[in-house]
């Protein structure tokens, strides 16, 4: 006999959030293998695979609509795409590397002469930097065009954005303190609007661009450390409380 899951059962067999898997259906993503006639979600095994190679490619830095297109490709496109992303992470691993010998380095001369080489340690910031500097690099090529690269790049957003960051930690510790409520809660919907008034702030010279960089947001491909505070699943409960705020 076939086995199917409920959506809370396939939530946990996975580890995948329910607002998550809501949210992969409404991208046709990962859409469910029937709906019972009260529209209840169920789950197969073929689901069970395609949500592990949706994770895997998710993991290597392929954000979601690459991702369509990889499941939708023959085995020739997948090593294609693969070998691609592989060349990316070789790079990484090199700068991190490098950055594990500086380490060892700072500890192997701090052991023997308890001296700190304070030199050693700027270039070993300056390589996680790098690495770093790298992946949003990488990152920005995938999602966005040269001209909406530029405008992150303008001195005014970067000044938005510095003065910024505090706040947008404090709007993702709120929400997520908020998150057993239902959307449509006073509180939440009060937190809404301070999410609008940010987002709006943020980008009031390029509307566009903020849509883009919130679907992103809520496909989960985010770099590490390029929002305080960011988690997907605050983002989808957000999500949830704007559209309801904006459809009352």
């Amino acid at each position: 006999m076939t086995k199917y899951w409920t959506i809370k059962e396939f939530s946990k067999l996975t580890k995948a959030t329910v607002r998550t898997l809501h949210f992969y259906d409404k991208q046709d993503l990962l859409v469910p293998h029937h709906r019972s006639e009260a529209g209840y979600r169920f789950y197969s095994q073929e689901d069970l695979q395609a949500l592990q190679k949706i994770t895997v490619l998710k993991n290597i830095g392929f954000n979601l609509k690459q991702i369509r297109a990889i499941l939708a490709a023959n085995q020739l496109d997948w090593i294609s795409s693969l070998t691609l992303q592989a060349k990316v992470i070789q790079d990484n691993i090199a700068k991190l590397e490098q950055g594990l010998l500086l380490i060892n380095h700072s500890i192997n001369l701090y052991s023997q002469h308890n001296t700190i080489d304070w030199q050693a340690i700027a270039t070993l910031l300056e390589v996680f930097k790098m690495t770093n500097d790298t992946m949003v690099h990488e990152w920005s090529k995938r999602n966005f065009s040269t001209t909406e690269i530029n405008f992150f790049t303008t001195p005014e957003f970067q000044q938005q954005k510095t003065s910024g960051d505090e706040l947008w930690l404090q709007l993702f510790t709120e929400a997520k303190a908020l998150m057993h409520l239902e959307p449509s809660a006073q509180s939440v919907q009060e937190l809404a609007r301070k999410w609008m008034d940010s987002a709006n702030s943020q980008y009031n010279d390029n509307p566009a661009l903020g849509k883009k960089m919130w679907e992103l947001m809520k496909s989960g491909d985010i770099p590490e450390g390029l929002i305080p505070g960011y988690e997907q699943d605050i983002v989808l409960f957000m999500n949830q409380a704007i559209a309801y705020l904006y459809s009352h």
